[in-house]
Parts: C-alpha cells; sequence; structure tokens
C-alpha cells in the first residue's frame, strides 16, 4: 500500500529492478532501501547507483547490510568497509545494518551513526582524536581517555583531542576544539583549537579543568 509522504522500496541490482524504478522516475515519495546478493556488495551497490546516475534517476538511497558475525570488530570493521566509502563520496543517504546475533542490535545502531559520523554524513555525538601512546607518554592515555568521555560524550559535534605527549600531539589533534595533551610527569596541558590555553597544570585537575574550559567557550550542554 502506499503511503503519500514517503514509501520505502526495497531493491537489489537485477534488471527488474531497473525496469521498476523507470516507472517511478518522478515519485518523489520514493527511498531506495538498497540491497545485494553479491559476494562484493560494496561494488554490487556502487554499480547500481552509477547507472541510477547515468539514467538521471535521483531517489535518496539507504544502503542496508546484513551480518552474521560474532564479534563487535567484526561487525564493526565490516559495516565500515561496505558503506563508508559510498557515504564519503555521496553515493547514499543513509544506513541500515543488522546483525544476526541479536544481543548486537543496539550496538549495530550505535555503530550505524559511528559510521555516518565518520562519514561527515550526520553529526550526533563527540568526536575524539586520541594517540596510541608511546614511551614520551607519561600518563595513563586509555584511562584519561575513557573519563574524558564519560564526562563529555553528550557534546554533540564537539572534537575533542587527547594525546600523550607534546612532541606530536598538538599536530595530531590540529582540527580538534578542545585538547587535552601531556607535556611532563603530572603535567598537562589543555588547548582551545590550535592556542595553548592553560600550560603546565597538574594532571589530577586537568580533566575539570577541561570541562571548565568546554563552558567557557559555549559549547557545554547539561
Amino acid at each position: 500500500k502506499k503511503s503519500t509522504p514517503i514509501n520505502f522500496v526495497s531493491v537489489i541490482n537485477d534488471l527488474k529492478t531497473i525496469e521498476l524504478l523507470k516507472t517511478l522516475r518522478n515519485d518523489e515519495t520514493i527511498v531506495l532501501i538498497l540491497k545485494s546478493e553479491n559476494k562484493n556488495t560494496y561494488t554490487d551497490k556502487r554499480a547500481f547507483i552509477h547507472w541510477l546516475l547515468s539514467e538521471n534517476l535521483k531517489f535518496p538511497i539507504v544502503s542496508y547490510n546484513k551480518y552474521s558475525d560474532v564479534s563487535d570488530e567484526d561487525f564493526q570493521i565490516k559495516a565500515a568497509a561496505d558503506n563508508g566509502p559510498l557515504l564519503i563520496d555521496g553515493l547514499i543517504d543513509g544506513i541500515m545494518l543488522k546483525n544476526e546475533n541479536k544481543s548486537l542490535f543496539r550496538k549495530g545502531i550505535n555503530f550505524a551513526f559511528g559510521i555516518l559520523q565518520a562519514s561527515r554524513s550526520r553529526v550526533t555525538k563527540t568526536e575524539y582524536i586520541s594517540c596510541p601512546s608511546c614511551g614520551r607518554t607519561l600518563f595513563d592515555i586509555q584511562d584519561v581517555t575513557k573519563e574524558i568521555k564519560e564526562k563529555t560524550n553528550h557534546l554533540k559535534g564537539v572534537k575533542i583531542g587527547i594525546m600523550g605527549c607534546i612532541v606530536n600531539g598538538p599536530g595530531e589533534m590540529a582540527d580538534a576544539d578542545y585538547g587535552y595533551v601531556g607535556t611532563g610527569i603530572g603535567k598537562v596541558s589543555l588547548y582551545k583549537g590550535k592556542d595553548i590555553v592553560k600550560k603546565n597544570i597538574p594532571s589530577k585537575n586537568a580533566v575539570t579543568e577541561l570541562i571548565w574550559l568546554i563552558k567557557q567557550n559555549g559549547d557545554w550542554i547539561d
């Protein structure tokens, strides 16, 4: 049954679909749910989308992928590989992920929003830049990153850099809105953009000071 505002149409890359879409050319209520029966879903979908473009068929497209992976990591990696390039190139408008392991359903939603944010398609949460750490890192970067995330993960669109040292840190987080950079034993410097605003403050106070800095600049929400 056709709806007035919007109609989702499940399609695959085959001749029958192509003929159907030609008849729907002028229907502005259509949104395609693009699936694939090909082992290489990415290239199959990309070829189909390029055919749509060649025919000047400009339907909104949601890419659908179903997986049966056990681990979160496999699910996340495959979903990003299958959909990330299509999003970055502006060929699709959204993604729909399903994992046959039902316990991962909610994580699948989070993964989908993560892929959308990484591709700059839709920003829904805080973004973090963190270095892998090395011998120059003089604090537990994993614990600090976890603490900062727990206290700031509701700041939609804010980008925070968490760097282990002053050597490469500022360069690696150059596009961050705020930065937390280790500068010595028990010492941290805080950045607003590329500018250092608090230098060599005690690390025990640094996360609190970072939050205060975000509030001072109007980027904090409760």
